[in-house]
């Protein structure tokens, strides 16, 4: 019974593909039989009015009455048979092609999920012009598979254009998909989110995280494609958002490689509510040297036409901001003063800044130095929380060396001066030797040191 079966089903796939072909050709030859249906009426066309003028030289003339209007009715006689055929028989099949026309599956789609389904199929329509322009007109035509009366697994079946004349005859390339049916079923997720068009939000506005009116949905498909899914998102849009807003957001589910993906989701919106605020912080300005001035040069004292900028962002970001520093390369400096413009960069987390450009006017003086002595030396991130000594032959403090320009010096008394030991990277006990690091409270100075590691006991 299997060969009979299959041997139809080969029959059946060579007239399908015989009526594409046939298609093809017919849409390729209708139109060059219009072309040479209009080539024939304009010919007749001239014909005729050479035959008009030929007889208005006698048509008038009474000698001639009763033979011309013999001979006008003979000549209206046959031109009137001759147009009557023609338009009969000026009527050829006419084909259309539609590309790119999606699949409808009909089929219980709150019960049953349906894969492999072609995304789009070719049409052709065969017929009259007159019938085609009208099914263009009214485009109720569709392509559909009747999955009706089949059960779950694997099928063959047809794609047929559903809602057309009768007078029109339908190919549809392919003409057949192999299909598979899956039950439903169900299961909760929880909701993430995404803000959307935030592009269309002033970036002065900050966003809460949104409070959702529920915190699960039901999401139905087969058991395959919920496997698949990563999460489901509440896309929430936030276009032209001033103040605090409630929404109803879509819901989308995802696979893991973030496409979208064609499940039911229940519900398929969600109530959202975000809070909006407008956090704002003014803070200074100040510039930090890269690089050494040449010539034994410092900078002694530099101006800026904006003191402070004013930034936006989330009150926790700007609660960790307490100036923006400008980095400024001086290895070219060769003249004073200076003037350049530079940009100020947004600190981490920071959406808006009030002064993009700030103008500096740096002011040179000669380089000098100046000892700070007796810096007692620290320790930072001991996380290990081991207990620390300095070897027996180390000393407990070091002396700074400060350069620069001389009114700087003048405000050095090593306050803020720091010497330190980093353990962030300290992952063993015993002696050991750390290089020791120096901070101090003047960016126009340069703090080194004249002793550049130590040793110490590391102890649990």
């Amino acid at each position: 019974m299997a060969r009979p079966k299959k041997k139809k089903e080969q029959e059946e796939k060579k007239i399908n593909e015989n009526k594409v072909e046939l298609a093809k050709t017919i849409a390729q030859q209708s139109q060059k039989i219009a072309r040479s249906y209009a080539s024939i009426e304009n010919t007749f066309a001239k014909a005729f009015r050479w035959v008009s003028a030929w007889f208005d030289k006698i048509l008038f003339n009474q000698r001639y009455a009763k033979e011309v209007a013999l001979i006008l009715a003979i000549i209206l006689y046959v031109a009137t048979n001759s147009t009557d055929s023609l338009s009969i028989s000026r009527q050829p099949a006419y084909t259309n092609t539609y590309t790119d026309q999606p699949v409808t599956a009909e089929v219980n789609s709150a019960v049953y999920e349906v894969t492999g389904l072609p995304e789009s199929v070719t049409v052709y329509l065969m017929g009259d012009l007159s019938d085609i322009q009208m099914a263009d007109s009214q485009a109720t035509q569709k392509v559909v598979a009747d999955l009706n009366g089949l059960g779950e697994g694997t099928h063959q079946v047809d794609l047929k254009v559903a809602n057309i004349s009768s007078r029109i005859t339908a190919v549809v390339n392919p003409s057949s998909a192999v299909i598979t049916i899956s039950k439903k079923q169900s299961q909760e997720f929880q909701i993430g989110y995404d803000f959307i068009n935030t592009k269309d939000m002033d970036s002065v506005y900050a966003l809460s995280e949104p409070e959702f009116e529920k915190d699960s949905v039901l999401v139905r498909a087969s058991d395959a494609t919920i496997r698949s899914i990563s999460i489901v998102k509440a896309l929430i849009d936030v276009s032209n958002v001033t103040g605090d807003f409630t929404v109803e957001a879509p819901l989308v589910a995802y696979d893991q490689q973030g496409n979208r993906m064609d499940v039911d989701i229940v519900p398929d919106k969600i109530k959202t509510t975000v809070k909006v605020t407008r956090a704002e912080k003014d803070v200074p300005i100040s510039i930090v040297p890269i690089g050494e001035v040449p010539n034994n040069k410092a900078i002694s004292r530099y101006s800026l036409d904006h003191q402070a900028v004013t930034i936006y962002g989330p009150q926790e970001v700007l609660d960790q901001i307490n100036g923006i520093d400008i980095q400024v390369p001086v290895s070219s400096f060769t003249s004073s003063p200076q003037v350049l413009s530079m940009p100020i960069n947004l600190p981490s987390g920071v959406r808006k800044k009030s002064v993009s450009v700030v103008s500096i006017t740096i002011e040179l003086a000669d380089k000098v130095e100046k000892v700070i002595e007796d810096i007692p030396i620290q320790w930072k991130n001991n996380t290990q929380n081991y207990k620390l000594t300095l070897d027996e032959n180390e000393p407990q403090t070091v002396n700074v060396t400060v350069s620069g320009a001389q009114e700087v010096l003048d405000t050095e008394d090593g306050s803020a001066i720091s010497v330190y030991i980093d353990l962030a990277d300290v992952t063993q006990t015993g002696t050991i030797e750390l290089p020791l690091h120096v901070s101090g409270g003047n960016k126009l100075a340069t703090y080194t040191l004249d002793k550049q590691t130590i040793k110490i006991n590391v102890t649990k």
